[in-house]
């Protein structure tokens, strides 16, 4: 399992609204930015293309 993978697992565990998310490229999925949009908040690079 990668890094990308877990992300949308830690966010189910919380009911607070995150407001930023700070990773290295291993974060950079659009998975990760779907599951950050989701719970409003801002992730601090651009998703790589697929």
């Amino acid at each position: 399992m990668t890094d990308s993978e877990v992300l949308p697992n830690l966010f189910k565990h919380t009911s607070r609204r995150i407001n930023e998310i700070l990773g290295d490229g291993a974060y950079n999925t659009r998975q990760c930015y779907e599951t950050v949009r989701i719970k409003q908040g801002f992730h601090s690079s651009h998703p790589k293309k697929e």
